[in-house]
């Protein structure tokens, strides 16, 4: 239960039901999407009837619906968090390529400095950055709300090329 007061969740054990009822609602809860009350009696040795009567008692097919909303709640929030973490170390892993490649381009003299390391480097640096902080990376820019730009049409006249077709 959740605290004082307050009713059970529907997945915890409700006011009023067996302790064997329970049981075989967690059995019943836990085979996820391919659960049956056949299932269930046949897993724990129980009449068909028996499991029918309990199910129907109890509301096994409501409670298992928000138990199955609940563990995909958590699921989502796991991912989102797994997801923030990783973030987080990205933006720092690419903080201190930022300190680095500053620190590097300080110490190499101005004529040994390859442009294109350089700006790899930084623009390498700042993306991951910028993405590990929830940026969207480019930007692209959208007219008229969205719609499709027609392509552009050149017209190139033949100026005479086509005079050898006749």
């Amino acid at each position: 239960m959740t605290g004082g007061n307050t009713l059970p969740e529907p997945w915890e054990r409700q006011q009023g039901e067996t302790t064997r009822a329970y049981e075989a609602f967690c059995a019943y809860r836990d085979m996820g999407a391919d659960r049956s009350i056949n299932k269930t009696a046949r897993k724990l040795s129980k009449n068909r009837t028996t499991i029918a009567e309990w199910s129907a008692r109890n509301d096994w097919v409501k409670r298992v619906a928000a138990w199955d909303a609940e563990q995909d709640r958590l699921a989502r929030q796991a991912q989102f968090e797994d997801i923030r973490k990783m973030r987080k170390r990205h933006a720092d892993l690419a903080s201190a390529m930022l300190v680095k490649a500053a620190r590097a381009l300080q110490r190499i003299p101005e004529d040994e400095i390859k442009a294109g390391d350089v700006t790899r480097m930084v623009e390498t640096a700042a993306k991951l950055e910028r993405i590990s902080r929830g940026d969207v990376g480019d930007v692209i820019e959208e007219r008229d709300g969205g719609a499709a730009v027609p392509a552009v049409q050149f017209y190139m006249p033949d100026n005479g090329r086509d005079k050898n077709k006749n």
